[in-house]
């Protein structure tokens, strides 16, 4: 009863779980035009993730195969899976790549390995790989009831069924370190081992231990990807959607979210997405004001392109972004390379360099 009353209270104040207020995006997070103006270093369809190899090669992941690309921006297949690559990432002096149900290693002491998900608790949500100092392979898995594309309707549905997963190779063991996330997206293992994961409808990053889950970066402005160590000290954070107030709105109201997931096509859903102005029925449409043809960055926001850096505590020290009415929207990924800085956007099908040095 008393919870009943306290959640009667909250909708009709509009706060507690009933509050729709977004972080403002200022401080090391004041936009910039630095992803948008940046130049394009390789283009295709279908692009997920990136890495360097130990022998510093940069790889990308692009539908089922996996690409090398040169200093040009040339690509070379070096190997072509079964199904779609939904995550990338160096191991043991070569490469291990996710499908929907499957880890392969390609190259390195482990090449030619393969380890099948066991199917009974697996729905093909996995979306970040790791490699730990100890040799085994770190996994995080975004949703246990709903598949990788369906990312915005677990999302709508309040998912919180995401885990962060330990495979060791030499004994094909497979371990749970956590479940129970709300929607666990990229990994990262520091210097002294410890494992973190954004934790992206709780728009957070968190530290994940045998005692229970630490957040280390709360209540992001949008929704947080992968992480990827930086080469001077701390991380680059992927934020691949931008939150609002609709949405922020939209998530508590139960009954219309049913209705709308049951009525409505999904590229038309109130929800986030990867990229956006190119259908005529996408929702939001009228929150834009536009002059001379041109879409004013303060409208409501459906995606956005942003990355962050951040020191080794976690904090955030400045951004990259790409605003309303721009193209390099939806990051996923990113990492250094040979002085630059490379930008992997989903949404445009690209990925973005830029100097290191232009950056800091």
């Amino acid at each position: 009863m008393l919870k009943q009353l306290k959640r009667a209270r909250d909708r009709f104040f509009g706060i507690g779980e009933a509050d729709t207020s977004v972080p403002v995006l200022d401080g090391p997070l004041k936009p910039n035009h630095l992803l948008e103006e940046a130049a394009v270093f390789f283009e295709t369809d279908h692009l997920e993730d990136l890495c360097v190899t130990a022998d510093d090669q940069l790889v990308v992941a692009s539908g089922a195969s996996m690409l090398v690309l040169d200093e040009a921006g040339k690509a070379q297949a070096i190997a072509t899976l079964d199904q779609p690559i939904q995550a990338l990432a160096v191991c043991r002096n070569g490469l291990v790549a996710a499908t929907s149900n499957t880890l392969h290693f390609i190259g390195g002491s482990l090449g030619g390995k393969q380890y099948r998900l066991p199917d009974a608790s697996f729905v093909g949500c996995i979306n970040a790989v790791c490699e730990h100092p100890d040799g085994s392979i770190v996994v995080s898995e975004g949703s246990s009831r709903h598949e990788y594309g369906q990312w915005s309707r677990d999302l709508l549905s309040d998912g919180n069924s995401g885990r962060v997963l330990q495979y060791f190779p030499e004994r094909n063991e497979l371990k749970v370190l956590r479940q129970g996330l709300r929607f666990a997206y990229g990994v990262l293992v520091d210097s002294r081992g410890a494992i973190f994961t954004s934790e992206s409808w709780a728009h957070r990053i968190v530290e994940v231990g045998q005692a229970g889950v630490r957040g280390v970066y709360q209540d992001l402005p949008g929704y947080p990807a992968r992480l990827t160590r930086a080469r001077a000290g701390g991380y680059w954070l992927a934020v691949f959607a931008p939150r609002n107030q609709l949405v922020e709105f939209v998530l508590r109201e139960t009954g219309f979210k049913k209705a709308m997931m049951e009525q409505v096509e999904p590229n038309c859903w109130i929800a986030p997405a990867l990229h956006s102005g190119n259908d005529f029925f996408e929702p939001m449409q009228q929150g834009g004001v536009r002059q001379m043809g041109i879409l004013k960055p303060w409208a409501p926001a459906r995606s956005y392109g942003l990355v962050v850096r951040l020191d080794a505590d976690f904090q955030p020290q400045y951004s990259l972004h790409s605003r309303v009415g721009g193209l390099h929207h939806g990051v996923t990924a990113v990492t250094e390379y040979r002085g630059m800085l490379l930008v992997l956007s989903k949404g445009a099908g690209r990925v973005l360099h830029l100097p290191l040095s232009d950056v800091q």
